[in-house]
């Protein structure tokens, strides 16, 4: 979850660069138009939009989700629950949507071990997992044997 939360955090400080590197260009080029109405109009409108699309985006879509999952994580906020597994999902190269009892988590996996779900848990099987409160971002899943 750290290096995810890391790759995130980077993308969306790299491409918050490059929209204030196209809004200062953007600002540089409308300086020759003399209709200060035009002029403020460009200006305020592209680059509000440009930023609005790149905080909906890369912080509220990509960013926010993963950090409050890795705040939960350093801070135990977690709960227990034992279901059965509805469908299994790739979201991303690092992702994992994992609908259980009709409530859909997202797990997060290195890419050193991505095939351990497919090999060892599959649709259908109980599974016991240790989730975040708010984010539903499993921490730790295992397959839950019912002994009689």
């Amino acid at each position: 979850i750290k290096s995810s939360l890391q790759a995130y955090a980077f993308a969306a400080v790299f491409s918050g660069l490059w929209i204030l590197l196209v809004v200062y260009g953007m600002f540089k080029k409308t300086k020759k138009i003399e209709n200060k109405k035009i002029k403020t109009v460009l200006r305020v409108g592209i680059s509000s939009v440009l930023i609005c699309l790149w905080a909906w985006h890369f912080v509220y879509v990509n960013l926010y989700p993963i950090s409050l999952a890795c705040y939960e994580y350093t801070h135990n906020i977690v709960e227990e629950k034992i279901g059965v597994i509805n469908s299994i999902e790739q979201d991303g190269k690092d992702r994992l949507n994992l609908i259980i009892d009709n409530t859909e988590y997202t797990m997060v996996y290195s890419s050193l071990n991505h095939d351990i779900i497919s090999r060892d848990i599959d649709e259908g099987d109980t599974v016991k997992i240790e989730f975040g409160v708010k984010s539903k971002y499993i921490f730790d899943i295992c397959e839950f044997n019912i002994s009689p």
